[in-house]
């Protein structure tokens, strides 16, 4: 399995952002990066901007 740098996740994350908000599917085609990941990566950058709240 691949190992990728933080900056190269966060470059894709970006993509996948407003205003270039490029399909995970695009992305996938365009990286090579699995679909499963491309979401992982997303959510776990959604979850570093927005934590969930503790009780």
């Amino acid at each position: 399995m691949p190992r990728y740098s933080r900056e190269f996740k966060e470059t894709i994350v970006q993509k996948m952002m407003p205003p270039n908000a490029q399909s995970i599917a695009q992305i996938h085609r365009d990286t090579g990066v699995s679909e499963p990941t491309l979401y992982n990566w997303r959510n776990q950058y959604k979850n570093r901007l927005f934590p969930k709240w503790s009780g």
